[in-house]
């Protein structure tokens, strides 16, 4: 009896680790992934590759060739460019509630794009935990960190350190900004996203943002069907509206006339 109650202690505690060990991986993997955003490139995207099988237990992820990203309905509306995820993220202290991505074009200013995460923290306490970033004043509210500048008319191809990131001013022509920012939101909540804006072409927005690929795919598929659909949608109308003027033409009118003797015709 003793050997036997020996045997299902042991075989517990062996089941206990495995499962601790297995919680810790997923711990130090999903780890590895929100560390590698803060870079504002295409680590992230990798990460999230090479740590699928851990990080999917937060949020639906689309995988692409050597790279993954996660699923948002649409980056272009308020309502739809942010994802909850199934259960909190505890990283270092804080709690990671849903990720965000967001774009916005202008007409004068160039584009905008912004991805990152949602806190259920103060932006203090984020500071705090995150203190080995060198966090910088950007306006009353907002805090930056790591900014950087790319000259498309430069021979140096390389993104070089922003000393000149300035709140309200954007980047001057033909040149992209980067950049990590941490900013209040509703509720207590804050969030942690990362920026690059300014004169973007194709070949720089996908070196930095590989999901912005596929993304544009889809968005450009989708747009091509709303114009076949508005175009079908317009012939069928134009159809149905000369149909409708030829069958008045066609149709005789009753007319009445009187003849010589009074009789209608």
């Amino acid at each position: 009896m003793f050997i036997k109650k020996l045997f299902v202690l042991i075989c517990s505690s062996l089941i206990s680790f495995m499962v601790y060990a297995q919680d810790q991986t997923n711990v130090n993997e999903t780890n590895k992934v929100i560390d590698s955003f803060f870079q504002c490139d295409n680590q992230f995207f990798q990460q999230l590759e090479i740590n699928k099988n851990s990080f999917s237990q937060y949020t639906d992820l689309a995988t692409v060739d050597n790279f993954a990203y996660i699923v948002v309905d649409s980056i272009e509306y308020n309502n739809k460019n942010k994802v909850i995820f199934k259960k909190p993220i505890e990283y270092k202290g804080l709690v990671i509630l849903g990720y965000q991505n967001i774009f916005i074009p202008t007409p004068l200013s160039g584009q905008f794009y912004y991805w990152g995460f949602i806190f259920d923290n103060k932006t203090h306490q984020i500071k705090q935990s995150l203190n080995n970033i060198n966090w910088l004043v950007f306006n009353e509210k907002i805090y930056f960190a790591n900014p950087k500048i790319y000259d498309r008319k430069s021979k140096d191809k390389t993104w070089l350190d922003n000393p000149y990131s300035i709140d309200m001013v954007i980047p001057r022509s033909g040149t992209v900004e980067k950049s990590l920012y941490l900013e209040p939101i509703a509720d207590n909540q804050s969030r942690v996203i990362c920026s690059i804006q300014g004169d973007i072409d194709k070949k720089i927005l996908y070196s930095v943002r590989p999901d912005m690929e596929p993304i544009d795919k889809e968005y450009e598929a989708k747009r091509k069907k709303r114009i076949e659909d508005y175009k079908r949608t317009t012939k069928k109308q134009n159809q149905e509206n000369l149909k409708s003027q030829q069958e008045k033409e066609i149709n005789p009118t009753t007319i009445k006339v009187n003849s010589k003797n009074g009789d209608k015709l």
